[in-house]
């Protein structure tokens, strides 16, 4: 595909593969990696393409399931404008999907931006420009002393290791009140999903569950039989104490096995080096807290990050910019009882979070944990995140002010944490 051409579709939107971005009357939109080459592929190809070519074709060197293939052509029914399923994308049963009806033009086009275009670039190029600064932050902007940090003292955690029939879980807390207490209160909630259900829908689960900080934090993904973590069934929850029924009784009734892979739409076309996905359940109208990493290499151990979260509305799953923040993490000695430790210096924090009235800000598990990591970067703490678990573009992460988490990595292994523990595996 020419690196100055633009595809045109009827539904009067452009692609513009070498921006990997789809443009119309009044709207800008950053495809994801993935559906930049789905979507080139059926237009090269331009002949009935069956699923496993497309899931070849959007992520190779990886193992995706159907389900990650059906999200992203969805997501770009959506971004082509089709008001009628199979405007643009065919679905051919059995076989695949096509798109037949498409024009190559010249690209750029000499065209007069609308009144709501300019709106709309004047507000991202914002937003860009402030996600660049971040990205740029340790280098170019903080100066700040080492001696002007305060190191936080480790806290040493405890650990026990369970196995519920075909589930393996791991607890974690600083002690044996909180570890017996979130024991207690996952097995209960085990025990009503499997008089529930029969067979039960949790099964061949690895998963991890801490209590601390008025926190519980519980994450997990259905393994296959060497125990590896299957595609897109990684989960994480935060839950604060007084909110834990609402998560049980979602444990209890679940049917949940898959999770949809989210995507959100910013100006940078720089990809995510990394993704986190965590999940809420506190009746303040936030659903879940999605990161995206930006991470560079300073040496072996210690790499620069930057990073970019949304929240997102339970209701309208629309996204908000919640903060920017960019840090230097290092490997230390580890002493825990994880794979490894590092610790988080700060660089800079911005709050980027708006009031909503669709948003109660007193119940938010979201804002109360992110306000703790503000604290965190305003007071120079440096603080302890560790590495839990690790397979080949995922990594178990767990930070005590946030809880733990899954990272979706875009490249094998994780750099930092690759360069000490897959030898010792």
């Amino acid at each position: 595909m020419s690196s100055n051409e633009q595809i045109k579709f009827r539904t009067e939107v452009y692609f513009i593969p070498s921006l990997g971005i789809i443009q119309s009357a009044d709207s800008t939109q950053k495809l994801n990696l993935s559906e930049q080459k789905i979507l080139s592929f059926l237009i090269n190809n331009h002949r009935p393409v069956t699923k496993e070519e497309l899931l070849k074709a959007g992520w190779p060197e990886r193992v995706v399931s159907e389900a990650s293939l059906f999200q992203v052509i969805r997501a770009l029914r959506v971004k082509l404008h089709e008001h009628r399923k199979g405007d643009v994308i065919e679905t051919l049963p059995r076989v695949g999907y096509q798109i037949t009806q498409f024009e190559r033009l010249p690209y750029p086009l000499k065209k007069v931006p609308s009144e709501k275009q300019k709106r709309f670039r004047k507000k991202v190029f914002g937003f860009s420009l402030l996600a660049t600064a971040t990205v740029l932050a340790a280098s170019a902007v903080i100066y700040w002393n080492i001696d002007d940090f305060t190191p936080l003292e480790e806290t040493r955690f405890l650990t026990e290791n369970v196995t519920w029939d075909s589930n393996k879980l791991t607890f974690i807390a600083d002690n044996r009140d909180d570890i017996e207490d979130i024991k207690h209160k996952l097995s209960t909630a085990y025990q009503m999903h499997t008089a529930k259900f029969n067979p039960p829908i949790i099964q061949n689960i690895k998963g991890y569950a801490y209590k601390g900080q008025g926190l519980y934090s519980i994450a997990w993904c259905k393994v296959d039989n060497k125990q590896a973590c299957l595609p897109n069934t990684d989960f994480a929850y935060t839950i604060e104490e007084q909110d834990w029924k609402r998560f049980s009784d979602f444990l209890v009734s679940t049917t949940r096995t898959v999770r949809e892979s989210p995507i959100i739409q910013t100006d940078l076309a720089r990809e995510p080096t990394a993704q986190v996905h965590m999940n809420y359940m506190d009746g303040s109208g936030i659903q879940s807290k999605i990161v995206h990493y930006y991470i560079s290499n300073n040496n072996p151990d210690s790499f620069s990050y930057s990073y970019m979260s949304f929240i997102t509305e339970a209701k309208t799953d629309f996204h908000h910019a919640l903060s920017v923040r960019a840090a230097t993490i290092s490997m230390v000695e580890n002493h825990s009882p994880f794979l490894a430790t590092a610790t988080l210096k700060p660089d800079m924090f911005h709050w980027a979070y708006q009031p909503s009235d669709v948003i109660i800000e007193d119940k938010s598990t979201a804002l109360k944990t992110e306000a703790k990591m503000r604290d965190d970067f305003r007071h120079k703490r440096i603080v302890y995140s560790y590495l839990l678990y690790q397979q080949p573009f995922l990594d178990l992460v767990f930070y005590p002010a946030t809880g733990i988490y899954w990272i979706n990595n875009s490249t094998k292994y994780n750099k930092l944490f690759n360069s000490t523990v897959s030898e010792e595996k």
